[in-house]
Formats: structure tokens, sequence, C-alpha cells
């Protein structure tokens, strides 16, 4: 059978043995490579294909002895005169020393007495003769070990055979400094190389199943590489005890962890007690580790152990490189395995105090303190803490919870274990949230401290209010205020404030009073926490009452102050910011919270931000950048939302809306079916929004009736809760639009008018010019005309490019329909180019349909003629630095880096032959029309 990951091999060493025979030797062939990578099995290669083709062979493997020079080359020569049909023998000087076996199954060798040159020259004679008569092959394992005379007998044959059909094969380390290789340079000039490396990744399934019955998938194939390297020799001790079966992942780590692996006494067998402890201080410390430290666990000095590194690299254990790392995962396993458990523990105690004393970061002696297991000493709390904080913001969240699992196994005071509890609930409730809702819930029972059962039952009703039960959640504050009793005031304050945050959510039977905010903030804590919590609940209130938009955004703020916003305390104040159209301000509180380039959501509050920014960039009317950034969320989100988890049905509501607008319709209705949400939705916190973006999927499907009926069920809910402020949906006027696009013109006034009148009490432009819009169109004639002028120049002054693009389209026809062919030309060209901005597709061919249609003679151009090379964000940035803006704030304007602007200004001003913003001017004659307002 041919030795899987050789074939390349066999070939040149196939090539070297026919040039050999060629009469053109000698040749010589060195297999080098780490210890158990198959140098000894390639070797056997070498001489069963010499043997084929006709050479003697003889293979010997090197054992070096002080009272043995020469030995190896002795062996050779007896092996090759042992086969030699003319039986030839040595001719034995006076004085030489004698023939003996050194052990059994060994060749004759001597020993004791230095050789003389003149054996040296008979032996190289010997092997001439042979060879002149029958080709030769010599192969020697482990040359690295030869002794000084052999060496020196292996040059002089390799000078001597010239022309001889001669083959020399031998196998050595894996040193790759020329002037380190105990090969002679004469010997080795020449030769061919061949450097064996692991398996590849793609090879190792097929050795398992070859060499031990082991079904591999590409999963576990792609681990055993990971821990082996693809090392044949590491691959079937970690496969051992695997013989017939299929392991899993999970399988392999544990035997990985194993001290009961086969074959490891070949890579640990004489080593040093320095040695070995050297070795346990790299695999404590872990693949970042310098010398020193390694030196200071170990108990050694620097100097002392220099040497002892070269020693391990050479023996194939550690990699030739600092930090000091070893060369293969399981190699480092096998090691850590060995020592026993309470030494072990030590020795990660001892590690994290040198690192810790080092001040090598908070996240390095966390993880020797949850390797070292719990032991009660207190200073190891705070860098365990500290290093979940680091691991969760960097997105790592699986080690983060490792490392709070960590601090739980330690004595720690009440209200530090209910944090850690607290936060792992956070981090777990995002994989398996059952599990987390049971621990949280045993906690709370069992706490006897009040606030650490508020904080257990506020965490809980959180987590159960995601997952889709709030009434559990409310439940829940409500059994944990009963149980505290009146003498725990501030907690039963704290336990309903947040059963009203719960309540706002959505329709749960509360009951709670509509002054409640007014009631809790007269009995308020004292603390900074408090105070945000209610500020909060008082920012929500405002927006729900819509009469005081700077109270709610006032509200918003405080509940926002401070370094830190916990996830629902965010997810509150950034959704006033940005139902107040204070966008760039929500996007920086968003920002603060999580980085746009940080791995995926490993907690739902991770999830609340992403949805936050996306809901920013769709309210700026950013259609491409928001399905960008929902696409990703909704992928990892669309099994969470058949188990009813609020934030997943919200980002995939929202992205279908999306998707609808920029034209990818059938993309938008897939994905509500798939998720389940083209049906019957339940009463839930998240049914108003999911109605609201579902009837624009239908809206663009061009099911008037179907987006009718949800609108109309989303203003049901939203009356049930006394919401009347439309910029938490604009229902009415949605629906005020479609009804006149049916000609019920009627109840369209009826309902815009209602809207019109909210928003004006609100008083943002958005919503104010959204409704005028919607009631501009159930007028007719002058009327009309007067309303919809009046809606472009309000939202003009609003972030709402989407909206204003359509009212500019509704103007743009009308003014045509009225003979105003002109005015109408300049009105689609710039709802042209805001459609084109926000990525509106369907918007953006009903534009250009009603244009052509209406005003055949338009000119195609749709931006000054000087800017017609201009990508649409350079006409964006430079219509608002035409307008006087800093570099600073068109970034704020636009969300983007102050470095994007400069790049975008510096490439305008190279295409129009400018050399700054003081010649726009001159280039540009009057600031671009929707410059002002991207």
């Amino acid at each position: 059978m041919d030795r899987i990951g050789h074939v390349g091999e066999r070939a040149r060493l196939a090539a070297v043995i026919d040039r050999a025979r060629g009469g053109r030797g000698p040749a010589t062939i060195v297999v080098k490579g780490e210890r158990g990578i198959g140098k000894s099995a390639l070797l056997g290669e070498f001489g069963a294909l010499a043997a084929d083709a006709g050479f003697r062979v003889s293979a010997v493997s090197v054992r070096t002895r002080p009272d043995d020079p020469l030995g190896a080359a002795l062996r050779v020569v007896s092996q090759l005169a042992a086969g030699s049909a003319e039986g030839t023998a040595l001719h034995q000087p006076a004085g030489e020393p004698t023939a003996h076996r050194s052990e059994p199954g060994d060749e004759p060798v001597r020993h004791h007495a230095a050789p003389s040159e003149k054996l040296l020259h008979e032996l190289v004679e010997t092997v001439c003769r042979q060879a002149r008569r029958t080709p030769v092959a010599i192969c020697l394992d482990d040359a690295e070990h030869l002794d000084p005379w052999s060496l020196h007998w292996l040059s002089g044959l390799y000078s001597a055979a010239f022309g001889l059909p001669l083959v020399i094969a031998l196998t050595g380390g894996d040193t790759a400094a020329a002037d380190q290789d105990p090969l002679p340079p004469a010997l080795t000039a020449d030769a061919e190389h061949i450097a064996l490396s692991g398996l590849a990744p793609e090879e190792v399934g097929a050795f398992a199943a070859a060499y031990r019955d082991v079904a591999l998938d590409a999963p576990t194939a792609q681990l055993c590489h990971e821990l082996t390297g693809g090392n044949p020799a590491l691959l079937l001790s970690l496969l051992a005890c695997h013989t017939g079966t299929a392991p899993t992942a999970d399988a392999l780590r544990d035997t990985a962890a194993s001290a009961a692996l086969p074959g490891i006494e070949r890579w640990l067998a004489g080593l040093g007690g320095a040695a070995l402890g050297l070795a346990r201080a790299v695999a404590v410390l872990g693949p970042r580790a310098e010398i020193t430290q390694c030196a200071e666990l170990a108990g050694l000095s620097v100097r002392e152990a220099l040497p002892l590194i070269d020693e391990l690299v050479t023996r194939s254990l550690f990699a030739n490189r600092t930090p000091l790392s070893f060369r293969h995962p399981l190699l480092a396993e096998m090691v850590i395995s060995r020592v026993p458990a309470g030494t072990r523990a030590a020795l990660h105690l001892t590690a994290a105090a040198i690192l810790r004393d080092g001040h090598f970061g908070a996240t390095r002696v966390a993880r020797q303190l949850v390797a070292a297991g719990p032991l009660g000493l207190p200073w190891t709390v705070r860098p365990l803490r500290m290093a979940a904080n680091q691991l969760e913001r960097e997105g790592r969240h699986e080690e983060a919870a490792g490392h709070l699992r960590g601090m739980l196994r330690e004595r720690l005071r009440p209200q530090v274990r209910s944090s850690v509890q607290c936060q792992l609930a956070a981090l777990d409730g995002f994989v398996a949230p059952d599990g987390a809702v049971r621990r949280l819930d045993a906690a709370r029972r069992e706490a006897d401290d009040p606030r650490c059962a508020t904080d257990y039952a506020v965490a809980l009703g959180t987590l159960l209010a995601e997952c889709g039960r709030p009434e559990d959640a409310v439940a829940v504050l409500d059994d944990t205020a009963e149980r505290l009793g009146p003498r725990a005031a501030a907690q039963r304050w704290r336990l309903r404030l947040h059963k009203a945050l719960l309540c706002l959510d959505g329709p749960v039977p509360s009951g709670l009073p509509v002054d409640l905010p007014d009631s809790l903030a007269a009995q308020a804590p004292s603390d900074d926490q408090a105070r945000r919590e209610l500020s909060a609940l008082r920012a929500v209130h405002a927006l729900r009452d819509g009469t005081d938009r700077d109270a709610a955004v006032g509200h918003a703020r405080g509940a926002l102050a401070g370094s830190e916003a916990p996830g629902r305390l965010l997810w509150h104040g950034c959704e006033v910011l940005i139902r107040a159209d204070e966008l760039a301000e929500a996007w920086s509180y968003c920002s603060r919270a999580r980085l746009p380039d940080q791995p995926r959501p490993g907690t739902w509050a991770d999830v609340g931000v992403g949805l936050l920014r996306a809901l920013v960039l769709y309210a700026r009317g950013s259609l491409t950048d928001a399905d960008a950034a929902l696409t990703p969320l909704a992928d990892l989100l669309r099994p969470a939302v058949d188990a009813a988890r609020l934030p997943a049905a919200l980002t995939v509501a929202t992205l279908a809306e999306v998707r609808a607008r920029t034209g990818a319709t059938d993309a938008a209705l897939a994905l509500l079916a798939d998720c389940g949400l083209d049906g019957e939705l339940p009463a839930r916190q998240d049914t108003v929004a999911v109605l609201g973006a579902r009837a624009a999927v239908w809206e663009q499907a061009g099911d008037t009736t179907r987006a009718l009926e949800d609108l109309y069920a989303a203003g049901r809910l939203l009356a049930d809760s006394r919401v009347r402020n439309p910029a938490v949906l604009p229902w009415r006027s949605r629906a005020a639009r479609l009804l006149a696009s049916r000609g019920d013109l009627t109840e369209a006034s009826g309902l815009a008018a209602a809207e019109w009148e909210d928003a004006r009490r609100w008083g943002t432009p958005r919503a104010v010019g959204t409704a005028q819009h919607a009631l501009a169109l159930t007028e007719t004639g002058d009327r009309r005309l007067r309303r919809l002028a009046t809606a472009v120049e309000t939202l003009a002054h609003s972030p709402a490019r989407l909206e204003l693009a359509h009212a500019r389209r509704d103007l743009g026809v009308t003014l045509s329909e009225a003979g105003r062919a002109d005015a109408a030309r300049t009105e689609f060209r710039a709802a042209l180019s805001a459609a084109k901005s926000c990525g509106a597709q369907p918007l953006v061919r009903r534009i250009a349909a009603d244009r052509e249609c209406l005003c055949p003679a338009v000119d195609d151009d749709e931006v000054p003629p000087a800017l017609s090379g201009l990508t649409p964000q350079e006409q964006r940035i430079l219509g608002l630095a035409r307008a006087g803006h800093t570099n600073r704030a068109i970034a704020g304007k636009l969300f983007v880096t102050v470095r994007t602007v400069e790049f975008h200004l510096s490439g305008a001003y190279r295409k129009l032959g400018i050399s700054g913003r003081n010649q726009l001017p001159d280039v540009i004659p009057a600031p671009l029309g929707t410059g002002g307002r991207a």
C-alpha cells in the first residue's frame, strides 16, 4: 500500500537511484524533519526501492556509544560483506580492536581503541570494491548521532566513490542552521535534501482510516491536525484509543488531555529533571511564554535555562523560536497531563503570581487562576473579573464565561457573587437561555441579602422578557417584592421600577397607573443607578406620550450618562434619541457600547446594539448600509425567532422591511415566511414593530389590503397602550397614503389629520413632514400643491432622506399636472438623487418613469455638469463642504470618520481640478440641492 503523504518524496528517491545506477554516483540523500515525522519510514521505502532496482542495501540505525568508535561504519561494511556472494573479508591489522556483538541482532562492532587511518582506508576500499561489482545503497538512520570516526569514513567514502553506483541515504534532525548541522558539508553540499513536514489536513482523515481504522469527518480531522501538526507519530498516539470508532471533537480533546497516551515516553524519555521542569513551565505558561518567566517557574536561572531550551528544541519538543512554545499542542498536553493535580495547581498559581508581579495583564493572570482551580485566595478575584470583562468586550464570550465560572468557585461576598452570576447569565442567556433562567431563579430564591435577591430578580426578569415571556418576568418581580417585605424599601422600589419598564415594552396585564413615573420619582433612592433607571422610564413615557420631545431627550441623556450604559438603559435611551431624530448622538452611544468591527454578538445586549445601529442607518435613509448591518445579525438569529426571542424577531422584520424598500421584495417575503412572521402574530412586546415592518413589505409587493390590515392592527395595539406619538410608528400617515391611492380620501383624510395633530405636539420635522405629506395626498388642486410644498420644506430640515424623496416625487407629479414643467423637473431631479443615495431602487424606477411620462423634455443630467464625474458620496460631501460645514461636522452628519471625509474631498478636488474648498464657489455656483441634508 502506498504510504500516505510520501508520493512526491518517493519520486525524488527513485530519481536519485536511477542517477546513481547510471554510473553518476556517488549520490547522497539527506532526509530531515522533526521526531516522529516519518523519516525512518521514508528511509525504509528508499531501501525497498533500491533493492528492487538491484542495489545491495545496508541499513543501520545509528547508536552512539563512547566505547564504540567507527561502530556505524563497521556495521555497514559487515552487512555488505555478509550479503556478498564472494564473502568479502576484512583484513584486521595487529593491534586493532576485536569484533563482538553489542546487543542481540547487531552486526559485529569494534570498540575501545581509536581506529587507524589504514583501517579507515580499507573500509572505504571494501565498499568501493563492492560497488564496482553491484550497485550499493547505504541507509543510515539518525545520522546526526554518528560518531566522529564514522563521519570521517563516510566523507572518505564519498570522495573515493566517484563514478561508482553508490547511494548514501541519511536521516537527521530538523536543525535549520547550516553551522549546526553535524553532517560534513562535503557530503551534503550536492545532496538531494528532503525536508519532511506533517500531513496536510486533507490527508489526516485517510491516514486515520488506514492506520487506526478511525473515521474522521472534516472538522475532527482539522482538530487532529491542529493538535499534532500532522505528525504521524503524534496522530497514531492520539487515535490509538479510538480504533474502530468515529470520535467526536470533544472526545479527541479529552484524549489529548489524558496522561495515558501511548508513545509518550518516546518524546520524554531521557529528559533530565531540569529539562522536564522547564518543559512543564512552558506547558503551564502557554504559547506566549517568555524565557525569564519559564526559568523562574522552573526554579532556574536564565543562564541555566538556555542550554536546556536548545536540548528541548533538538528533541523536537519545543519550536525553534521565542517566545517559547511547544512544537505541537499535543506535546504540551502530554507534558502537563503527567503532572499530579496538586503540583499542577501549584504551578498554575505560581505562574499567576509571576505574571501578576510582572504586570503581564489580567487576562493572562486569570487564565492561570482558572486552570489552578479554587484556592480561596482573596487576590485572585480582581484579575478574574477584569479578564472576564476584557474578554467580553473583545467578543471572546466563551472565554469570558469560563473566567466568570472560575470566580464562582472562589469564596465571594454575596454582592460580588450575585453580580458575577448575573453577568454570566447574560452570556449564557444568549446560547442557552433555559439553563440561565433556572440558575438565576434558584439563586434568587436562595439569596438572603435583599440587594442580591433584587439583582437576581432584575436579571431574571430581563432575560424572561427577551425570551418573550413578559408575564413570567412580571411575576418574578412581584414574587421577589413580596418575599422581601416592607423593610427593604429601596429594593422594592427598584423591582417596581423594572416592572414598569417591562410593561412599557408591550401588552402585559399590569394595571400600572399612568402617573407611575412621578410616583417613583418621589420615592427614588439617591444612588446613581436608580437615577439612570428612572430617567430611562421617564424617557420612554415621554416618548409614548409624545407631547414633550425636549423632556424625552433630556431623560434619555440622563439614562445614558456615565461611562457605560447597561443593555436595557442603552436600548431605551437610544430608542428615544432615534425617534427624536438625534441620530448622531444615538450612533455615538452605540459605538461606545460595541465597536463596529467586533466579532459576532455574544449577548442579547450585543444584538440590541447592532439593531440600534441599523435603526440609525435606516432612519437616515441609508438602506444599503442598514441591510449590510442587519444581514449577519439576522443570519445568526433566525433560529431564535421560532423560540420567541424578541430581539431576533425585530431584527428579522426590520431586515425584511429594508430589503423590500431596496427592491429585494421576493427576498423580504421569503425571509418573513422562513421565520414564521408572515402569519398571525401573537400580542407580544415586538408585535407593533413587526406589524409595521411587515406592512411595508406588503406595500412594496403591491398587496395594499394586507398592508392596511397590519397597519390598523398595529394602531389598535398602540391605542391599547395609550401611545399616540407617530414617531413610534407613523401608521396613520402610512395607511392614509395607501387609502388615498385607492381613492378612499375621506378615511385617509381623518387618519392624516389626526396624525398631524399628534406630530405637531412631538415637533420633529420628520414626524410633522410625514404627516403633512399624507394629508396633502388627501387634497386636490392648489391645496394639495401647497401642502406638498410645505411637506417637502419641512422634511428638508430633517435627516429623513427617504421620506423627502417620496414627498418630492409626489410634488413633481402634482406640479407637472398643474402645467409647471420646469418646477416639476427640479423636484424629479432632486427626488431621483435622494432616492439613489438611499438605495431605494423601486422609488428610483417610479420617479424615472414619472419624469419620462410627465416631463419628456427634461434633460437627463441629474447633477450639475461639473459634478457628473463624481460618485454620489463625493457629491454629498462636496455639497456639505460648499455649504460651509467643517470636515468633522460632515463626518457627524454622514456617520463616517473624518479620515473618510478627507479621502473623498481629495478625490473630488482632483477630479474637479482644484486645490481646496476655497475654490468650490468657482466650480459650484450654489450649494447642492440635497447636500446640506445628507
